[in-house]
């Protein structure tokens, strides 16, 4: 996607209010939460109270079957009585809540505990065979079974909106910790779709899916940046210094037409015209590209080599070449080859004697190219590199060639500095990393 387009998808997403973007986020997380927490609860609640009420439901039938054989071990059975014996049934508290009673063919013989209910609701009952066809009966109150359920299920409803509010608390919190880098992010997405590039946002800690997205922006911005100033850097130069040879060739094709030129007479400021734009053109695309490749080993000597085959003879007697020329870059060598071109022809062209190439290895590759030449006035030094600056105006070229090997510099992580030579002459110095650090 072109850097203009990539900016208005941004403008675009980002063109909502804020206030609604953050604040239909934050009613999602809060109402995603409550429900986790509400349906969470509820679950557990209901999950309790079944598991409760299967505890209590077990207890008390253990509790009246106990009670059960307590009292029929207390019992004296005759054909035609049942007695209970005292002694063996010491304590009635330990039966609790239970009702007893014998039977035979619906006649009561014996109630035991109290009156035997004859309700089913809040009572759980039992029978039992015995001798001469006697039936013992046992009842057990459920009442304080049900209370502690009623209790266990009022304690879970009490529960729920404490959980519930406990869970808003938390998702408050966390929405603020959440929000703090996306606040960054959309802040710098308002200033990237206004065209203005705020300082890499900060990268929250840890190695999680917010710092990699705040990774993933700030190199974004950094790619939108450079698309959009080599945007910016083709369509200012290219308006400045295509005006020249287009003038000329509308003069000449206006000439033309009125007759006041023959085609002789023009073709050769036409093709002088056409020649220049073509150069400037290469020129103007080399300055705003980037390599789409990844960079290689690129061996500095030979490089200087196959820019010293291309010159004429005359200027190859003038070139010395020096140093450590085996050392070795990580860079792209059609880009490299180019910088050094343009250095070397640089130094040709403002001056006449030797020119001295040096390779010097160190921390960094530093390429020194020293000219013979009257050198450049100190307070223009700063801005040499500037494209279209023309030192001395009288000497033929278009103030791009610097402005190019200063941008592969950047684009190989490199720089060019320029000083003047004490003896008289300027000294180009283009460092570049060399191939052992950048493996480092």
């Amino acid at each position: 996607m072109p850097p203009s387009k990539a900016v208005q998808a941004l403008h675009i997403l980002l063109s909502r209010p804020k206030g609604r973007l953050l604040g239909g986020f934050r009613s999602r997380l809060l109402l995603g939460l409550s429900s986790v927490v509400v349906l969470t609860a509820l679950l557990v609640g209901v999950l309790g109270f079944l598991q409760f009420q299967s505890t209590l439901s077990q207890e008390a039938w253990q509790d009246l079957i106990s009670a059960t054989n307590i009292v029929e071990q207390a019992l004296l059975i005759t054909p035609e009585q049942v007695l209970l014996n005292p002694d063996r049934l010491p304590r009635l508290a330990e039966l609790g809540n239970s009702r007893f009673r014998v039977i035979r063919t619906e006649q009561v013989f014996l109630e035991i505990g109290g009156r035997y209910p004859t309700q089913s609701t809040g009572w759980i009952k039992t029978e039992r065979p015995l001798e001469y066809g006697f039936v013992l009966q046992a009842a057990l109150e459920t009442h304080s079974q049900s209370e502690a359920l009623r209790t266990f299920w009022q304690t879970e409803l009490l529960a729920l909106p404490i959980s519930l509010l406990l869970a808003l608390v938390v998702a408050y919190l966390l929405f603020g910790y959440l929000m703090h880098p996306v606040r960054h992010l959309t802040e710098a997405t308002h200033a990237i779709a206004q065209q203005r590039f705020p300082k890499p946002i900060p990268v929250p800690p840890g190695q999680d899916e917010l710092s990699d997205l705040a990774e993933s922006f700030n190199r974004m911005t950094q790619a939108v940046e450079g698309f959009l100033e080599r945007e910016r850097n083709f369509s200012r130069y290219a308006s400045h210094e295509l005006r020249t040879p287009l003038a000329t060739l509308r003069a000449q094709i206006e000439a033309l037409e009125q007759g006041l030129l023959t085609p002789q007479e023009s073709l050769p400021a036409i093709k002088r015209s056409l020649e220049r734009l073509e150069h400037l053109l290469a020129a103007l695309l080399a300055l705003t590209r980037i390599p789409h490749k990844n960079p290689e080993p690129v061996e500095v000597g030979a490089v200087l080599h196959a820019v010293v085959q291309n010159l004429l003879l005359k200027e190859q007697q003038r070139i010395t070449l020096k140093g450590n020329l085996g050392a070795q870059v990580l860079g792209y060598e059609e880009l490299l080859q180019q910088a050094l071109s343009n250095l070397v022809n640089n130094a040709l062209k403002f001056s006449q004697g030797q020119v001295e190439v040096e390779v010097r290895q160190g921390a960094v590759i530093q390429i020194h190219i020293r000219d013979r030449g009257p050198g450049v006035p100190e307070k223009d030094i700063p801005r040499l590199g500037t494209p279209f600056l023309r030192v001395q105006p009288k000497v033929d070229g278009m103030g791009l060639g610097l402005a190019l090997v200063r941008h592969i510099a950047s684009v190989m992580g490199g720089e060019l500095e320029f000083s003047n030579r004490p003896g008289g002459g300027l000294e180009a110095i283009l460092s570049l990393p060399s191939l052992e650090v950048s493996h480092a």
